[in-house]
């Protein structure tokens, strides 16, 4: 049996308690609070599931510069969020829990089969106004580095970060862009592609910064 990492097994019983929610997201929050907030009927938004999924580039190892998290670039050929960063996910089937959507998606999308994934809970789930999408986060961890297969229809690209790199301020950015009819300040990640780590992917992986964070902090107060 495999032993997992501290942050791992730390993440593991922290995703059962409270999370940090919008105030973890929002450093990377391109709007107010309220362009996030589902609209009150839950019946006007589609549900959709990612996989945040984590990994360690060395055995037993979670350091910052070890620890990665899988992303992909969505193939041009998709109707919402095309060319655009993300986690493997997609829509929900009917009657399909949240965790089998992530792990079906994630097989279909990049080819990484579910009995290699620990399932770490749920992180917040994120409104996404310009699809009236809920997503719904899945934690997972892949002891070592993931064997991907692309799934060229949906994903014009794989490749991971750590998260040394992306609590480094340097990497960070902002920029004004137009969303939705507003002239806003967008944070993003910088990470040397055609289009910068920003946006809902972004948000999520903030709150997962700021688990990080806090493991840390309780790390040092415990040594």
């Amino acid at each position: 049996m495999l032993v997992l990492p501290p942050f791992i097994t730390f993440l593991q019983k922290r995703l059962q308690e409270p999370l940090p929610g919008y105030e973890g997201q929002k450093r990377m929050a391109p709007f107010a609070k309220a362009v996030y907030e589902p609209p009150h009927d839950i019946t006007t938004y589609k549900q959709s599931a990612v996989l945040a999924l984590l990994f360690n580039t060395q055995a037993s190892t979670d350091t910052p510069e070890h620890l990665q998290l899988l992303f992909t670039v969505r193939s041009n050929n998709l109707k919402h969020h095309s060319g655009q960063i993300s986690f493997p996910g997609g829509r929900s089937n009917r009657g399909e829990a949240i965790v089998q959507t992530a792990l079906r998606e994630t097989y279909e999308e990049v080819g990484i089969s579910p009995e290699h994934i620990t399932i770490l809970g749920e992180l917040s789930p994120l409104y996404v106004p310009v699809s009236r999408s809920m997503i719904y986060v899945v934690s997972g961890f892949h002891y070592g580095i993931p064997q991907t297969y692309r799934n060229t229809e949906e994903v014009a690209e794989i490749f991971s970060l750590s998260l040394s790199f992306l609590m480094d301020p340097k990497n960070l950015g902002r920029k004004p862009w137009t969303v939705l009819g507003q002239n806003v300040e967008v944070p993003f990640w910088d990470i040397g592609k055609h289009i910068p780590l920003w946006g809902a992917t972004a948000m999520i992986t903030a709150e997962i910064l700021t688990l990080y964070e806090e493991f840390t902090a309780s790390y040092t107060m415990c040594t």
